[in-house]
């Protein structure tokens, strides 16, 4: 009767969110996926393959089975031995899924984005002295301290 409870209750607290939350610039779509199923939030946030969504799978399995074991052959209150992990590692996929959505920070795509532009720039410029047959001498001047050989 408290897991049908519950369910209700998650599934009217999903159903209150306003529509713009469950767009793909939201926080809210990753998080609640991975409240649910451990690992879709990381999977819809890009981060299918990292340590930590491995880590995540490895709890949650660790956690059914620890749970269906104690629950069948023990049960009584020892069953929390496998529902306390299980429900922390879904409170910790969803808190990670939620704080890494929205794709890499801006700042540094831009940081990326100018030391692209400087070294392609750096770049151009050898080739262009290259070209003609002034790059050796600028190279032998930088290393000599400015006598050119």
């Amino acid at each position: 009767m408290k897991a049908i409870a519950l369910m209700v209750a998650a599934a009217f607290l999903v159903c209150s969110v306003p529509t713009g939350a469950w767009s793909a610039e939201s926080k809210v779509a990753p998080a609640a996926a991975s409240f649910f199923l451990p690992g879709t939030g990381q999977a819809m946030n890009g981060e299918l393959g990292s340590a930590k969504t491995k880590v995540m799978g490895a709890v949650e399995t660790g956690s059914i089975i620890t749970l269906a074991i104690l629950g069948g052959v023990v049960g009584g209150p020892v069953i929390w031995a496998g529902l306390g992990p299980l429900l922390a590692n879904h409170a910790w996929s969803s808190a990670d899924a939620f704080f890494n959505a929205g794709g890499p920070d801006v700042v540094s795509q831009e940081n990326q984005l100018a030391e692209a532009e400087r070294i392609l720039q750096q770049s151009l410029e050898r080739q262009r002295l290259r070209e003609r047959g002034q790059y050796r001498a600028k190279v032998s001047m930088s290393e000599t301290g400015g006598e050119l050989r």
